[in-house]
């Protein structure tokens, strides 16, 4: 590792001008990546391909219309409200619409109750038939039924979409639809829809954890950067610190974006995380190299140092940190695999471009400031 990690100095502060160069090109190309990035989830992808669950579900959703399951709330003004022709329509070309979204497998509601007249199946006009029908049908057997899909002063209900999908898009996909439906064809005013259930739950909580996580994310990074100009008193200094967790972030979210792989929990935990990690070495390196550049008073001397103890220091931390996360991969939830893959892909990164490029770019200010200096 000693042999290795002189040679790697040596290779760092040779090529001062061209590594800093390739770094920036890495991290222009991964921005492409990252707005390809695409946020989504679906618990079920959370188990192994071929796993119990996810080979239960798909089975299901092959028989059935599907175990994915979303709400769409219904609530009028007044008792009777939804019983109104207008309501009763709107709700019937509102299924015969979600039929047509790929996505969605079966809807329930109370107007299914409602018996159709003629060979047209039209809707009766009168809100007295449309109360009798759902009457007939509280009392009949299955009256139980009834009081799920409509509360029996006819003011609020509930209609039932079964999903074949569990994506997150897919969700957002069915709501996005349902708002343009609406747009032309508007209950009355005074009935409100809303969503509710598992399926837009999960979507709903998607949404705040990853905004959430972008809120953690700008704001540690600005906190770490506080903390490093405090500690170093340099702006430049704190700068260089923080230079390796952002290529650092840049090119594994860019990496992810160019895979097609979606952002979701573990990556969005994942996303704040990574400061924490990605910037440990890098103070590491420039707390060494300050301390020994005071006892040095040269700047090639100082970065000889740093690739002795304190690189191996940094090297054993990084290893043996990276190699902890292994045994992660031999779970059944795949966010553990992902947590324990990118965790370990961060420490040997970051590790990497702290020993490549900090010192890169501190020999390049040092041989400008030598040249500055010798023209004046």
């Amino acid at each position: 590792m000693t042999g290795g990690l002189r040679w790697l100095g040596r290779f760092a502060t040779a090529r001062s001008r061209i590594i800093p160069a390739v770094f920036v090109l890495l991290a222009a190309a991964a921005i492409p990546g990252l707005l390809q990035i695409e946020i989504n989830d679906n618990p079920v992808n959370w188990f192994k391909s071929g796993s119990e669950i996810r080979v239960a579900v798909e089975e299901l959703n092959e028989l059935f219309p599907g175990t994915f399951n979303a709400t769409w709330l219904l609530e009028g003004n007044e008792p009777g409200a939804l019983t109104d022709p207008e309501v009763v329509r709107t709700v019937a070309a509102l299924q015969q619409f979600w039929q047509e979204i790929g996505v969605i497998g079966q809807t329930t509601s109370y107007v299914d109750l409602v018996p159709r007249d003629g060979p047209e199946a039209v809707l009766p006009d009168s809100r007295e038939d449309i109360e009798l029908a759902l009457d007939e049908a509280a009392n009949s057997p299955q009256g139980n039924f009834v009081g799920g899909l409509i509360t029996p002063d006819r003011q609020k209900a509930a209609v039932q979409v079964l999903l074949k999908d569990g994506d997150n898009q897919a969700m957002q996909r069915v709501v996005d639809r349902t708002d343009s439906f609406l747009e032309s064809s508007p209950l009355p005013v005074e009935t409100r829809a809303e969503w509710a259930g598992e399926t837009y739950l999960n979507l709903v909580w998607q949404d705040k954890m990853v905004s959430g996580m972008m809120k953690a994310f700008g704001s540690t990074f600005i906190v770490i950067l506080v903390l490093a100009l405090l500690l170093f008193r340099s702006l430049r200094w704190a700068i260089l610190a923080v230079l390796p967790l952002t290529v650092t972030i840049l090119l594994l979210y860019g990496g992810v974006g160019f895979i097609g792989r979606d952002y979701d929990m573990p990556l969005a935990v994942l996303s704040t995380l990574a400061l924490g990690i990605a910037v440990d070495f890098a103070i590491h390196f420039i707390q060494r190299y300050r301390e020994l550049l005071r006892e040095t008073k040269a700047s090639g001397k100082a970065l000889i140092g740093v690739f002795e103890e304190p690189a191996r220091a940094i090297s054993r931390n990084a290893l043996i940190i990276a190699a902890g996360f292994i045994p992660m991969f031999f779970t059944s939830l795949v966010p553990y695999i992902v947590v324990g893959a990118l965790m370990a892909i961060i420490m040997i990164s970051s590790w990497l471009v702290s020993l490549v490029l900090l010192p890169a770019l501190i020999a390049l200010f040092q041989r400008k400031s030598e040249a500055a200096a010798s023209e004046a």
